[in-house]
């Protein structure tokens, strides 16, 4: 399976219910970056259906067959260095996710939060504020903006 076939696949993906809309409604009210582990190719089917928001993750090397021939991985430790790389330059940073590979980026902001996560990690982090909804999200964020 190719690259195209991949991202065919993807394509019939859509997101989850409320999730352009919670996305169109946060950039109204600040810039909003979503830190990805995932690859840019992957992702970019999706993106388009979120309205384009930024979007920070890793790369595939693609041969002009559409074989994926490799990875670029940006960075150690990508979602925490990337909070302090925009923290270095004066940015607050608040940051939302879900599974274990966002709490790094969750600790290290100004806020954090999860969303839709599991059990487990709300039992672990029983610090972080959870949210389920997009609009009790939303509400805690803007509490942050204000």
């Amino acid at each position: 399976m190719g690259l195209r076939e991949i991202q065919a696949t993807i394509a019939k993906i859509d997101p989850l219910p409320g999730a352009k809309e919670f996305l169109d409604e946060l950039r109204s009210l600040t810039q909003v970056v979503i830190l990805s582990d995932t690859f840019t190719q992957f992702a970019m089917p999706l993106m388009k259906k979120l309205g384009m928001p930024t979007l920070l993750c890793n790369t595939l090397e693609v041969a002009p067959d559409g074989e994926i021939t490799d990875f670029k991985m940006r960075v150690d430790h990508s979602k925490r260095s990337t909070v302090r790389a925009f923290q270095s330059i004066g940015y607050d940073t608040i940051a939302a996710g879900d599974s274990y590979n966002d709490l790094e980026m969750i600790l290290e902001s100004k806020a954090g939060y999860l969303f839709r996560s599991t059990e487990k990690i709300k039992a672990d982090y029983p610090q972080l504020p959870a949210f389920e909804e997009y609009d009790d999200l939303l509400n805690a964020i803007k509490g942050e903006l204000s």
